[in-house]
């Protein structure tokens, strides 16, 4: 039996590190990396506009209600908003998988409800982001849900 030369055993250890080295490269380059937003730079340079809308919704009398059903997720809107008209979205952020957002535009009933479908919802935690427009004044909520 022969022996290996301390050089030739150098050269294979070397030759091994290298290959483990691109293997750990290439594994790396094929994971999906997902940041939260494709513009976050740009809306980052707005968010005080996010704050103000904000504190326009923590100042009203009562908060958007939601409650998950089978049926899916019902909004109920602040009593503050009966007589006036509501338009805005409902954003759901999935933190997880940007391809399972899913966006709706707000449609009241006659009791500042909405019931959005969960059809369109896999389940799992959403980030649910409303925003919306009454009376020229701007609002946004968000809430931390799991839809089962």
């Amino acid at each position: 039996m022969t022996q290996i030369s301390w050089g030739t055993k150098i050269a294979m250890l070397y030759i091994g590190f290298i290959s483990i080295i691109i293997f750990m490269v290439v594994l790396s380059m094929s994971q999906k990396i997902e940041l939260v937003s494709k513009d976050y730079y740009a809306k980052e340079l707005q968010y005080q506009d996010k704050i103000d809308e904000m504190n326009n919704a923590n100042a009203l009398s009562e908060t958007v209600e939601n409650m998950i059903t089978s049926d899916g997720v019902t909004l109920t809107f602040p009593s503050d908003f009966k007589s006036t008209s509501v338009k805005g979205e409902v954003l759901f952020f999935r933190p997880s998988d940007a391809s399972k957002d899913y966006k709706v535009n707000i449609q009241l009933n006659e009791n500042l409800q909405q019931i959005i479908s969960s059809n369109n919802l896999s389940s799992g935690m959403y980030k649910m982001q409303i925003s919306w427009n009454a009376e020229n004044k701007n609002y946004f909520t968000e809430k931390v849900i799991v839809i089962p």
